[in-house]
């Protein structure tokens, strides 16, 4: 547990440190509109960006492999989200493999603001790992911008470098984490997407760090009560292997 110990610690200083500074901008914006925008299936956000003070989430993601299957296992992971103050955001993430608990995730996500016109927001996301069966940690720093174009269209994109401690950690212990997402709002309810990711971000720490590229379309669905749901089914491309998914993500929001 000091790994775990030392990841906790490490994003608490991280919420004190932000959390002075971002009560006045989030005064500074409370009367503005924020901006709506989709998020991701596979690579999802700490609340939305412009999340107000008291919004929660409970969701859970699960990756069923519709090829190599013997080889494969399902990796699915139930979240819980929370933002303690406007604009500002945290996340538990317990992933597993089938039904063994592989590591402990935390995230906390920042948004930075929005333009006067209300199409541009942009925001910090924070991640670490800690793996429970291998000495390993992982430390993610991600820039999220998104743009809305029109009441249709909006992208969204996450980038930045994920950096890995521990004896058990691959030689290369850095990679570029690039995620670009696209959205079309069909009405209130339907949204369809296309996410492209560069690596997998369900269980990072199975894999050597080298580049992939995931094309996952999707389609999200949300209820007016608050339960929502995101289904894609993509292609994951890894020097000459390829791996096909089936992904489904459910939601509620209160």
């Amino acid at each position: 547990m000091v790994k775990s110990n030392k990841l906790f610690g490490f994003l608490g200083i991280f919420i004190a440190l932000f959390s002075c500074h971002n009560e006045i901008i989030a005064q500074e914006n409370l009367n503005q509109e924020s901006i709506d925008i989709p998020e991701p299936l596979m690579f999802d956000l700490v609340r939305g960006l412009g999340a107000k003070k008291g919004e929660l989430e409970i969701n859970a993601l699960a990756d069923f492999p519709i090829n190599n299957i013997s080889s494969r296992e399902v990796e699915w992971a139930p979240e819980v989200e929370y933002a303690i103050f406007d604009s500002f955001a945290v996340e538990l993430e317990l992933p597993f493999e089938n039904f063994e608990l592989e590591a402990v995730k935390m995230a906390v996500q920042w948004t930075i603001g929005q333009s006067k016109n209300n199409k541009y927001i942009h925001g910090l996301q924070v991640i670490g790992e800690t793996m429970l069966h291998d000495n390993i940690t992982e430390f993610s720093i991600l820039y999220v911008p998104a743009y809305r174009f029109n009441k249709t269209w909006s992208t969204l994109g996450l980038f930045g470098v994920m950096l890995e401690a521990g004896s058990d950690a691959p030689d290369k212990k850095e990679t570029i984490l690039l995620n670009a997402s696209l959205f079309a709002n069909l009405n209130e309810h339907v949204v369809f997407g296309l996410e492209l990711n560069n690596t997998d971000p369900t269980l990072q720490g199975r894999d050597d760090n080298e580049m992939s590229l995931l094309i996952l379309p999707q389609m999200h669905y949300e209820f007016d009560s608050g339960l929502a749901f995101q289904f894609g089914i993509g292609p994951r491309f890894e020097d000459s292997e390829t791996e096909a998914s089936a992904v489904l993500r459910v939601i509620k929001t209160f």
